[in-house]
């Protein structure tokens, strides 16, 4: 170990209490030849543990866990992948702890962290600890390791992982985690030892395209923008996991594709598990993707139907670029796959290779000069769009997606367009709604509605709000391909539509039915803005309308309260009920006067809930929703009692009629509150003529014997 690497470890050590015990206790349990190598890789294996990993485990148990790491180490080799998995405990570890380890080790690079964590997190695995500490480590001849120092420049940068997982106890299942990382281990590696050969590939292509600008000047400019566009992923825009060359063949059968014998790199190195391992003929293959081999753009940008095994757990990115003769013959395609980097995605479109050009061809189909206020929207437009869709989608598509969104700047309407990928993998869809119906919640129904339809998966959401009165849901979507072939935008449009109607879209609906339009739209607007939010909760539109027209009513006949009936559903472990409405304005109920009235009109009470209407055009007023039943505990026949009983109910209220169980004849014997008064006067009279032994006798035998 160098100086400054001592001088470093001890300073790890002084820092940490706990460090320094765990290294005690090593030199009192590991032989004295081995004691300072175990110490030192101890020192640095522990300075990237969390404080509340080393606090939460004995110094005893952190010795041993060391240890285990160590002889881990010592096994390993830096010319391949290691990866243990296994349950500590006492017999096999010295040290226990209700978790499964994941220890894996080869040479220092990129994407070995974040490719494990991606990995854990997709199959559900709680990450509870994770120690990553990159070691210089010099080995022998043999492969055992002679000496360890914290990373410094130069050296041998070895990458130890020790990570923590919810405990794994099926066999089976810790088999499958074991293999599962040791694969994509492997593609970490190979991407990484291939970056090099793979930017080399990327230099031979642009210097390829460079030769066919002279012999094909037809296509000259569009050559020279496609070296730029490699030049740019090259120079920090894309992630290169992986290149593979295609050639066109003839064969007995006719024109055959097959991989490029020795070109694959990265995850592609494998050339044996190519579909085109072997000549496929052209024939054979799909309509689509025949005349994309054989014709098409010279830059094809899409994504791949495989997920990344490296650094993001995502649809790869897929970039291909035809092998062209000198007489612009296509000879096969440069297949590039990997992942557009964060440059990519926050870099402005317009300042992007291909993307610049793409955009430069729109302005010129829209005669939109530079300056002028459609030049403006347009650039605009275009940079709001993701950038997905910018790359995969022709010119003429993303020229048509953006007069669609000009056009509807001004309007409430919604707009859906659709659109396959080139290689018919999935498809992009982009919705226009109003801006003032977005919500998380819309987007969110939007989809679910979008997956239920296709039977697919969301890859990809962007959202735009820009200019006007809209917003931009764009989904990009994976689906089997009969589904796509049923894309179909009018049917989408009418769907969101339906999706994204308001409550007071439905009031404004319902009254249209009953109501000219433009009186039904100035009372949806009025009732939707007084209406409280509970009130748009608890009721359907349908009922609001009824509402709606109750006041306005008692408007026009200047009354101050009102009654209606209607039929509902069972309150919850009462059974069904009937809900009477009081509509009252300029004044709130006192209760204790009102349940009385209802009480000896025979009626059970369930429940109440009131229900404010203020401000905004709307008058000011309650309405009262009382949850009730009949004496038997059975909902009303509204039809034939309600008008009679409401009539009742307000002239008690009013004073017209006495308060008395008696009234509970209009419900049980559909009398009318003035008959069932002449009824109580003839028993007041009886009983002033003692006809009848007490003045409630009469009222009780003609409410318990109504017929």
């Amino acid at each position: 170990m160098s100086d400054t690497s001592e001088v470093t470890v001890r300073r790890l050590r002084q820092d940490s209490p706990t460090i320094d015990a765990v290294c005690r206790e090593l030199e009192r349990q590991v032989s004295t030849d081995e004691a300072e190598l175990v110490v030192s890789f101890a020192e640095i294996f522990f300075s990237k543990a969390t404080r509340e990993f080393l606090q939460e485990r004995s110094s005893d148990a952190l010795a041993r866990m060391a240890m285990g790491a160590w002889r881990f180490l010592q096994r390993a080799r830096p010319d391949r992948v290691d990866v243990e998995v296994f349950n500590p405990d006492v017999d096999n570890e010295g040290w226990y702890a209700p978790v499964t380890v994941l220890r894996t080790n080869i040479s220092e690079r990129p994407f070995i962290v974040d490719s494990l964590q991606e990995f854990l997190h997709s199959q559900d695995f709680s990450i509870e600890h994770l120690i990553y500490p990159v070691i210089d480590v010099e080995r022998g001849e043999d492969g055992q390791v002679t000496g360890v120092s914290p990373s410094r420049e130069g050296g041998t940068k070895e990458s130890l992982v020790h990570c923590e997982v919810a405990r794994v106890t099926d066999p089976k299942a810790q088999d499958s985690l074991r293999n599962e990382a040791s694969r994509r281990l492997q593609d970490v590696v190979r991407a990484t030892d291939d970056f090099r050969p793979m930017i080399d590939a990327v230099n031979g292509v642009v210097t390829e395209l460079a030769e066919h600008q002279g012999e094909l000047t037809d296509i000259s400019e569009e050559l020279g923008e496609i070296q730029e566009f490699l030049r740019w992923v090259r120079d920090g825009g894309f992630v290169f996991l992986g290149y593979r060359g295609y050639d066109l063949v003839d064969i007995e059968g006719g024109r055959a594709i097959v991989v490029e014998p020795g070109s694959g790199l990265g995850v592609l190195r494998n050339e044996a598990e190519s579909s085109y391992a072997e000549p496929v003929l052209l024939s054979d293959l799909d309509l689509g993707i025949r005349d994309l081999v054989e014709g098409g753009t010279h830059l094809t940008i899409s994504k791949t139907n495989a997920l990344s095994t490296v650094h993001r757990l995502v649809r790869m990115d897929y970039i291909g670029v035809k092998k062209l003769s000198s007489e612009g013959e296509v000879l096969g395609e440069h297949r590039f796959i990997g992942l557009f980097t964060s440059k990519a995605y926050s870099e402005e479109a317009e300042k992007i290779p291909i993307l610049r050009r793409k955009l430069q061809v729109i302005l010129e189909n829209a005669g939109a000069t530079e300056g002028s206020h459609d030049y403006k929207e347009i650039k605009t437009i275009f940079s709001s769009m993701p950038k997905e869709e910018l790359f995969v989608s022709s010119v003429e598509q993303i020229g048509a997606d953006v007069q669609i969104v000009l056009t509807s700047y001004r309007t409430d309407d919604v707009r859906v367009t659709l659109r396959e990928d080139p290689l018919l993998r999935g498809f992009s869809v982009m919705v226009i709604i109003p801006k003032g119906r977005f919500s998380g919640e819309v987007r969110q129904t939007i989809e679910e509605a979008l997956v239920r339809r296709f039977q697919a998966e969301v890859l990809n959401y962007h959202l735009a709000l820009g200019e006007g009165d809209q917003a931009r849901l764009h989904f990009y979507m994976s689906a089997p391909g009969e589904k796509i072939v049923e894309l179909e935008s009018l049917e989408l449009e009418n769907l969101v539509r339906e999706l994204i109607r308001s409550w007071v879209d439905r009031v404004r609906s319902g009254l249209e039915k009953v109501r000219p339009p433009d009186e039904a739209r100035r009372l949806a607007r009025r009732y939707g803005d007084g209406f409280s939010p509970e009130y748009k909760a608890a009721t359907e539109p349908a009922v609001a309308v009824q509402d709606i027209l109750e006041l306005e009513a008692m408007l026009a006949d200047d009354r101050l309260v009102s009654i209606s009936f209607a039929e509902t559903g069972p309150e919850e472990g009462q059974g069904a009920t009937t809900e009477l409405k009081l509509y009252l304005s300029g004044e709130r109920l006192i209760l204790s006067d009102f349940m009385p009235i209802l009480e000896n009109a025979g009626l059970r009470v369930i429940a109440v809930v009131p229900f404010e209407i203020k401000g905004h055009g709307a008058p000011d007023a309650i309405i009262y929703s009382f949850s009730v039943q009949d004496s038997t505990g059975r909902p009303l026949e509204v039809d034939d009692q309600g008008t009679l009983l409401a009539e009742a109910i307000l002239a008690v209220r009013f004073g017209d009629v006495t308060n008395d169980p008696l009234n509970a004849l209009v419900l049980l014997a559909g009398l009318s509150w003035r008959e069932v008064d002449v009824l109580r006067a003839y028993a007041a009279y009886a009983f002033q003529l003692r006809a009848v032994p007490s003045r409630r006798s009469l009222p009780t035998a003609l409410v318990g014997y109504p017929d």
